[in-house]
């Protein structure tokens, strides 16, 4: 078959016989929506049920090829959601890619398998999230991963997503692992181990030249299954409450309101852009603001739609002696991580070579890119600033106010000049400096009041929302430790809203581990000591 005519319908037939209820509800085949998916198939005979809002063709060439994901940015398979345009940021609107897809952003994204440090497991953990440790998390890690080497202490095998580091190098990779190491950097064949620091070859999930993605790893394999039903471009309108039980979802598809059920569970997995304005338009959420939309509270929960972070990225522009020849991978092949300071504890900047030239459309209208161009994307990965996400009206298609505040905290805008500087410092180590013919963007050596007014116009997303229902224990917590929102029984959240930190680290790996993390609960293979709950203001009777 070809991959331009493998859609939901060719692989699932369950649609035509749709229940109207389900043991479980998945909302979202995302990243975690996908894993949950797949465990309840495997584990269960319950009836599972997934509303995907995006289409059925994961499998097209520009998701498939590992070279062609820019071509997704901007697609039909994207959101592409605007983040509001902010003072620190020089008032310019920057978009969020956001799979709309069979397997969600892990369907369109540039595959990079990254984890972070071990401390950013351990610092969930510290702040009340019980059994989300490093250690506990670990395993979890290694159960999705398919790793070439087969199994090592921090590599799985068998899995469901196959990871392979890069060989046979870009010589523009090449060129930036010898810089690094020039520069003083110790060389890491595996970044992915419990403290990543310093400059080697790129982890990716991608096989037989091909993208492992969710969809093709944990939720295709299981689409015939009888006691499974995936139905896409399906909107969903609002959970269902009946008290403080979450009983179940309506939908819209071909305009046509459907009301279905859940005697079990509901999963939200849409996001973490999706996942609190469906507990929004469903009266969960800070009841001042779902007053002023008048949505009726039903549980006030303040923290929904808080603690917005992502990964604020800087693309810094060279032009190569000769044009860059055949290219590999996902554009890329290797990265590094370092540290803005000595005094931090863990690595704070990630820097990632692309062999293609990009810009923000801003500077792609004063600058020219030449043939040859290549891009260092530089981006700080330990971030302290905070946004939210608000609904602007109570229509489920209305517009949002996304605002991530990039670098609005002076310590990481300081953090994010740091890593624009030390770009400038490897390019002048001799493997770098051999292969540039000039540099583009910026031009030349800029001082650092210079580099902080560059950052600002050249502050970009590395794709990264998280955030927005949180994990923890305090008031501004969505959910606990098992993931379950405060105050409503039967919901439960598995996608990267739930991340109370940002990891330091690209957030697919880990987002397929709160997938797992989510299965194990839900089957019981999981015990967690009880968390104290966050402080419910109100809960107003459905």
């Amino acid at each position: 078959m070809d991959n331009s005519s493998i859609t939901t319908d060719s692989l699932n037939a369950n649609e035509t016989t749709m229940l109207s209820q389900y043991d479980y509800i998945i909302v979202g085949a995302g990243s975690g929506g996908c894993v949950v998916a797949r465990r309840l198939v495997d584990n269960t005979d319950a009836n599972i049920l997934i509303l995907e809002a995006g289409d059925g063709n994961a499998e097209v060439e520009t998701i498939e090829n590992p070279l062609r994901w820019l071509e997704n940015i901007g697609s039909v398979h994207d959101y592409f959601y605007p983040y509001q345009p902010s003072d620190s940021v020089n008032g310019r609107t920057i978009y969020a890619p956001r799979g709309k897809v069979l397997g969600g952003s892990g369907s369109i994204n540039a595959m990079v398998w990254t984890r972070g440090n071990k401390d950013d497991y351990n610092g969930w953990a510290n702040a009340g999230n019980v059994g989300w440790d490093y250690n506990s998390v670990l395993p979890l890690f290694k159960k999705i991963e398919d790793w070439e080497g087969g199994e090592t202490d921090f590599h799985g095998s068998g899995g469901p997503i196959h990871i392979q580091n890069a060989k046979g190098l870009h010589w523009i990779d090449s060129a930036v692992v010898e810089a690094g190491i020039t520069y003083g950097m110790p060389y890491r064949e595996d970044v992915n181990g419990p403290e990543p620091e310093g400059v080697g070859p790129m982890s990716t999930n991608i096989g037989d030249g091909t993208r492992s993605s969710p969809f093709k790893g944990y939720l295709k394999p299981v689409m015939r299954r009888k006691n499974i039903t995936v139905i896409t471009d399906v909107k969903v309108l609002k959970l269902n409450l009946k008290g403080s039980r979450c009983v179940g979802v309506d939908f819209i598809r071909n305009k046509k309101v459907t009301t279905v059920t859940a005697s079990e569970e509901v999963i939200l997995s849409a996001g973490a852009i999706d996942t609190p304005r469906i507990l929004m338009l469903s009266g969960v959420g800070g009841a001042a603001e779902l007053e002023q939309l008048n949505i009726r509270t039903k549980i006030n929960l303040a923290g929904v739609g808080q603690n917005l972070q992502d990964h604020p990225l800087v693309s810094v522009v060279y032009e190569a002696k000769e044009a860059l020849g055949k290219l590999t991978y996902n554009l890329g092949g290797s990265n590094l991580f370092w540290k803005s300071s000595p005094a931090r504890h863990k690595s704070d900047l990630m820097l990632v070579p692309i062999q293609y030239g990009i810009v923000t459309d801003e500077t792609a209208k004063q600058l020219p890119l030449p043939a040859n161009a290549f891009s260092m994307f530089v981006t700080l990965v330990d971030v302290r600033s905070r946004g939210y996400i608000k609904m602007k009206s109570a229509n489920p298609d209305g517009p949002l106010e996304i605002q991530p505040n990039f670098i609005s905290d002076p310590e990481d805008l300081e953090a994010l000049a740091t890593a624009v500087e030390l770009c400038m410092e490897l390019a002048l180590q001799p493997s770098l400096k051999n292969i540039i013919r000039r540099w583009v963007s910026p031009a030349k050596w800029i001082t650092r009041n210079e580099i902080i007014s560059f950052v600002k116009n050249a502050c970009s997303t590395y794709f990264h929302p998280v955030g927005t229902c949180a994990m923890g224990t305090g008031n501004d917590a969505v959910v606990n430790n098992e993931l379950k929102v405060y105050g409503v029984e039967g919901l439960r959240i598995a996608d990267a809203s739930v991340m109370p930190q940002i990891p330091t680290c690209n957030t697919n790996a880990p987002t397929l581990m709160i997938g797992e993390f989510a299965s194990e609960l839900i089957l019981g293979k999981r015990k967690l000591q009880s968390m104290k709950p966050a402080t419910l203001v109100s809960i107003t009777s459905a």
